[in-house]
C-alpha cells in the first residue's frame, strides 16, 4: 500500500500554475513524496477570497455558500475514500513498471521531468475523455460537473472514485516514466486545474493556444449543445486541438452550467452516487446483452442506432437559460451551517494528520463515517429537507456523547475539546427543541 509523508515539504503558490522549480519535486522514490495536493489549501483559500473580491469588482454575484460547502465536501469526501484504498489505483502501474519497463530513466533529470510532466497530460486527455465518453466513467465523473455555478470551489468538487477510472490510460507511462514521477504530475496538474475554474478571468493572451484556460474549460463545463465533450485538456489544450474535440469560447454564447439532466441537491453523498442508477436503469431497459453492454461501455447519450456519442442532432442538451437551484435559509441558519462545516474540516484534518502507525482501522472507519454523516446532514440542512433537523439532532448528539465518554483528547488537545462539547451540547438542544416544538 502507498502512502505519503505529511511531513515537512512545502508548496509555493507558483506551483499551484504548474510553474514551481522542478528541483523541488524530484523525489527518489515514493515514501519521500509527499501529499502535495493536500498542501495546497491555504492557496485554494486564498484564490477563493481573492475570486470573491473580484467578483464584487466586476459587479458579478459572490459564490453561493450552499454551493460552495458542497462542492468542498466532495473534496473531503474524495481525501477520506482514499484513506481506504490509496495506493490502490496505482497497483496496475507498479506491477508494469517493476515487471514490465522497458528502460530506468532518472528520477533526477529536469529535461526527463518536463518529459514526464507532458506524457501524463497526454494520458490524462484520454482518461478525461474516457470519462465523458464511456457511460459507466461518466456515472463517477458526473459528479464534477453537477454544480451550476463555475468557480474555483468547483475545481474540487470530485468523485470518490475519480481516481480508479485513470488506471488504464495511464499504465502505458509505467513501460518507462517512474510510478513517483507519475504521482507528482498528477498533482501538480489537479492543482493547476483548480483556478481555471473560474469566469473572472477572460484570456491568459498568446498562452490560449497552448494552455488550458478559464474560457475554454467554461466551454467543457457547459451543458448546452456546443459545449458537450469538448474541451478534455489538464494543463495543456493542444490536445483537443490535435484530435478534434476543441471548441473556442465565445462571449456572445451564454453557457448554462451543470448536467443535462441536472440532479437538484446540496446532499454531497446522494450526488455522488444518484447517476448510478440512472446507468442501472438504462440497462435495464435495454433489449438483448449486446445493447446492455453497449449502454455501459458507449457514451451517455447513445441509444441503439446513434453513434457511440449520441451526434446525430437529436442529442439531449440544454438551450437558453436554466434557473438555479436554490432554497432560501434564514442567515442564522447559514450561520451556523457554516460552523458546523468548519468543525468538521477542522476535524478531517486532525485526521488526516495522524500517522498511519498511530490510528487503528476501526479508529479510521468510525471518523470517516462521521464525516460524511455531518456533511451529508448539512447538505439536507441546506435543502431544507423535512427531516433534515432530527438527523441533525442526531449527529449533534452522537458527537456530544462521543467527546464526552470515550476520551476523544489522545487526539484533540483540551481547549478544542471543550469548544466541540459547548458545540454540539448547544445544538442538541437548538434542533431537540425545533423538532417537537412545530
Amino acid at each position: 500500500m502507498m502512502s505519503f509523508e505529511t511531513a515537512n515539504t512545502t508548496i509555493s503558490l507558483w506551483d499551484m500554475f504548474y510553474l514551481g522549480n522542478p528541483h523541488r519535486h524530484m523525489y527518489k522514490d515514493i515514501k519521500h513524496l509527499p501529499h502535495i495536493y493536500a498542501q495546497a489549501w491555504p492557496y485554494f483559500l486564498t484564490m477563493l477570497v481573492l475570486e470573491n473580491g473580484l467578483r464584487l469588482w466586476q459587479r458579478k454575484e459572490i459564490l453561493r455558500l450552499n454551493d460552495s460547502i458542497t462542492s468542498i465536501s466532495h473534496a473531503i469526501l474524495q481525501e477520506c475514500a482514499k484513506l481506504f484504498y490509496r495506493g490502490s489505483e496505482h497497483c496496475l502501474y507498479f506491477w508494469i513498471y517493476n515487471n514490465y519497463k522497458i528502460c530506468e530513466l532518472p528520477w533526477n533529470s529536469v529535461a526527463f521531468w518536463y518529459f514526464s510532466a507532458i506524457a501524463v497530460d497526454f494520458c490524462y486527455y484520454w482518461m478525461h475523455r474516457a470519462s465523458h465518453e464511456i457511460h459507466i466513467f461518466w456515472a463517477q465523473h458526473q459528479v464534477h460537473h453537477s454544480s451550476e455555478e463555475f468557480n474555483v470551489t468547483v475545481g474540487i468538487r470530485q468523485s470518490v472514485f475519480q481516481s480508479l477510472v485513470g488506471i488504464v490510460c495511464y499504465a502505458p507511462l509505467a513501460l518507462f516514466v517512474p510510478p513517483v514521477l507519475l504521482l507528482v504530475h498528477q498533482q501538480l496538474s489537479l492543482l493547476y486545474q483548480i483556478w481555471i475554474h473560474t469566469e473572472t478571468i477572460s484570456t491568459i493572451g498568446p498562452l490560449d493556444y497552448v494552455l488550458n484556460t478559464p474560457a475554454y474549460h467554461r466551454v467543457h463545463h457547459g451543458s448546452n449543445l456546443y459545449c458537450l465533450d469538448k474541451n478534455y485538456g489538464g494543463v495543456l489544450i493542444i490536445w483537443d486541438r490535435i484530435f478534434g474535440t476543441f471548441q473556442d469560447f465565445y462571449p456572445d454564447k451564454p453557457i448554462t452550467y451543470g448536467l443535462v439532466y441536472q440532479k437538484n441537491a446540496f446532499n454531497p453523498l446522494s450526488l455522488q452516487f444518484f447517476y448510478n442508477l440512472n446507468l442501472y436503469y438504462k440497462w435495464n431497459s435495454m433489449n438483448g446483452w449486446k445493447n446492455k453492454l453497449r449502454s455501459v461501455i458507449k457514451g451517455p447519450s447513445w441509444v441503439p442506432g446513434l453513434s457511440w456519442t449520441g451526434h446525430d442532432g437529436r442529442r439531449a442538451s440544454v438551450s437558453g437559460c436554466r434557473k438555479k437551484y436554490d432554497v432560501k435559509i434564514s442567515y442564522a441558519l447559514k450561520s451556523y451551517l457554516l460552523v458546523h462545516f468548519i468543525a468538521v474540516v477542522n476535524g478531517y484534518f486532525t485526521l488526516t494528520t495522524i500517522p498511519h502507525s498511530e490510528i487503528n482501522f476501526t479508529c479510521k472507519a468510525i471518523s470517516t463515517f462521521y464525516v460524511v454523516w455531518s456533511l451529508t446532514s448539512i447538505g439536507l440542512m441546506f435543502e431544507k429537507s423535512s427531516w433534515s433537523k432530527c438527523f441533525e439532532c442526531s449527529r449533534c448528539l452522537t458527537m456530544f456523547v462521543h467527546l464526552i465518554y470515550l476520551e476523544p483528547q489522545s487526539f484533540l488537545n483540551a481547549l478544542t475539546v471543550v469548544v466541540y462539547q459547548l458545540l454540539m451540547g448547544t445544538s442538541v438542544v437548538i434542533w431537540a427543541v425545533s423538532c417537537f416544538v412545530r
